[in-house]
């Protein structure tokens, strides 16, 4: 029970089953990794919030507007997932290969794997992005 304790102790917001949409976290950021414009987000946590013993590192609701992009990156030793709820947005993987992504669709970058998306329709693309951590791969840092 220590271990929970100290984990509590360190951040007890990861230690919350419910993120209420009102008490969800604002952060929008700058060209994100090389990207175009302001990167909307509306976090449960953050990866400065997590524990390193916690798998999941992040998980938001992101928004991107016409002409808004997050630039092609890469991943080493954690896993990015984008849950597309609406709109419309290319999907770049790490060999510049574009795929039109739209609601329901489910994309990932593994580690060392890059990706990237891009809004170019007038509808607001938004999407879930759950950041994990591979602990397969937790040697690596």
């Amino acid at each position: 029970m220590s271990g929970v304790a100290s984990t509590k102790e360190k951040n007890p917001n990861l230690l919350k089953q419910v993120y209420k949409k009102e008490e969800l976290i604002t952060l929008d950021k700058q060209n994100v990794a090389g990207g175009n414009g302001t990167l909307h987000g509306k976090f449960a946590f953050t990866r400065d919030m997590a524990t390193e013993d916690e798998a999941i590192k992040e998980i938001g609701w992101m928004t991107l507007n016409k002409g808004e992009s997050i630039g092609v990156h890469p991943h080493k030793n954690n896993e990015d997932t984008y849950i597309i709820v609406s709109g419309e947005g290319i999907f770049i993987d790490g060999s510049g290969k574009e795929t039109v992504v739209r609601a329901g669709d489910v994309t990932i970058a593994r580690p060392n794997q890059s990706h990237g998306l891009r809004n170019e329709k007038d509808e607001p693309l938004v999407f879930l992005d759950i950041i994990a951590q591979n602990h397969a791969l937790k040697t690596e840092k």
